[in-house]
């Protein structure tokens, strides 16, 4: 499915929204915080402003944070609703506009959990829990990212990125235990690491196509899973067991757990930004041409082999990045994360949300485990048969990917942008405004 590209206003003005929206609040806590005692600088602010925003339900920087989101709300609609002009209002039109006000709220989130369930984003309870929930989906939509740019939006199936996920959690935890290298050096060479792979398995691979291509890189990342899982290397991996490894405080996220919420969605939109623009380049238009038509892009004089090979890196990089997310955030790794599973995941998170198209894996990712996450604990009754849903989850999921595929056959943001068209430009006419083309996912 073709997902037209139009050029979006300048970024700077969203830049600028997101800024403000996270340094308001933390001012207004700051100022009207009580800090500790002997605290200086630095330390004496972030202590005043603790003090107020790690309060139980609602408090002053959840109550900024909602008349920000209403302002920005409003902002939103009102762009859409004209259809045309230029300026601040400019830049939040479309899918841009609506990318912004999701990420405002996902930087709210804990906070309005918090104030929703009376409980603090700092100390034990509901708020606290439903961030480390909230850092795993943020990981697996990074994860999937990196899936629909070999994928969707180049053509290339693989049934083996499981081992860049696994090679990041792997290695960033192995060099910080065995090796003691500080973290940010063990993060870098788990990406070096990460990426050399990718290009090994480009070379290799890309030589052969189709299902043998696919069917390699299965070959490689169980490979792999089974050197982790075995018992002659327990003392460096700790064979099917796994490892543990600590990590400094501030990347604790038990100890800090808003600050890894906030650094996990940080990079998850580095990711989709990333992807975002090298999918508006010149190596995007190129990678398009590829998926769509191989032999014509080769005709018309595209070095195929290269642009493959490039996708395979950036998602390589960008997938075991996510396993380095992973590693940090549980403090450790064990050959699951090399697993089919891991594979399987971003494949149906892409499928599910819409393969080639910019938010379709990330809305696949909220989606599949969000709903998991909700259902686990859930039983349902037909009759005289009682189905835990938590045990039949795997069941579950395939139920869900049949009648999603069904559904929409194009994923859910891709049926959207293709049949929906008609029906959102008929609202807008309604509505007074003058409708606009269609948006990339």
């Amino acid at each position: 499915m073709h997902i037209p590209f139009p050029p979006e206003s300048s970024p700077w003005p969203r830049r600028l929204l997101v800024l403000l929206f996270g340094l308001i609040p933390y001012l207004a806590a700051a100022l009207t915080g009580t800090p500790d005692p002997g605290a200086v600088g630095l330390a004496r602010i972030h202590s005043a402003a603790r003090s107020v925003y790690c309060g139980k339900g609602g408090n002053l920087v959840t109550t900024v944070l909602v008349a920000e989101l209403i302002l920005v709300g409003v902002l939103v609609l009102l762009a859409n609703h004209r259809g045309e002009g230029r300026g601040f209002l400019a830049s939040l039109r479309g899918a841009a506009g609506w990318r912004l006000l999701a990420l405002l709220v996902l930087m709210a989130m804990p906070f309005l959990i918090g104030w929703n369930t009376g409980t603090s984003v700092c100390t034990r309870g509901k708020a606290y829990f439903w961030q480390s929930i909230f850092v795993e989906v943020f990981i697996l939509a990074i994860l999937a990212i990196s899936y629909n740019l070999l994928f969707g939006f180049t053509g290339v199936i693989s049934f083996g990125h499981a081992a860049f996920f696994g090679t990041g959690a792997y290695s960033v935890g192995l060099l910080m235990l065995h090796l003691s290298w500080p973290w940010w050096l063990a993060v870098a060479a788990a990406l070096l690491i990460g990426v050399i792979l990718a290009l090994v398995k480009g070379f290799v691979g890309l030589r052969i196509k189709g299902l043998y291509f696919a069917l390699f890189t299965l070959a490689l990342a169980e490979v792999l899973f089974l050197l982790a899982g075995n018992r002659i290397l327990v003392n460096i991996t700790g064979a099917e067991d796994g490892f543990t490894f600590t990590v400094p405080d501030w990347l604790n996220m038990t100890r800090n757990r808003l600050f890894f919420y906030y650094l996990a969605l940080g990079l998850f939109v580095g990711a989709f930004a990333l992807v975002q623009r090298l999918m508006g380049s010149p190596t995007g238009h190129a990678l398009h041409a590829i998926r769509d038509n191989e032999e014509r892009a080769q005709m018309i004089g595209y070095n195929t082999f290269r642009f493959k090979l490039i996708a395979i890196a950036l998602s390589g990089f960008l997938a075991t990045l996510a396993g380095v997310m992973r590693g940090i955030a549980l403090k450790g790794a064990s050959p699951n994360v090399l697993g089919l599973d891991f594979t399987m995941q971003p494949l149906l998170m892409t499928i599910v949300g819409g393969m080639g198209t910019f938010s379709g894996p990330v809305v696949g990712a909220f989606v599949l485990r969000l709903l998991e996450q909700l259902l686990r604990d859930s039983v349902l009754t037909l009759g005289p048969v009682a189905i835990d849903i938590g045990e039949r989850w795997p069941l579950i999921l395939g139920l869900i990917f049949i009648l999603s595929v069904m559904a929409f056959p194009y994923g859910i943001v891709g049926t959207w942008l293709s049949k929906g068209l008609h029906t959102r430009e008929g609202w807008r006419r309604l509505l007074g405004g003058k409708g606009g083309g269609k948006q990339p996912g």
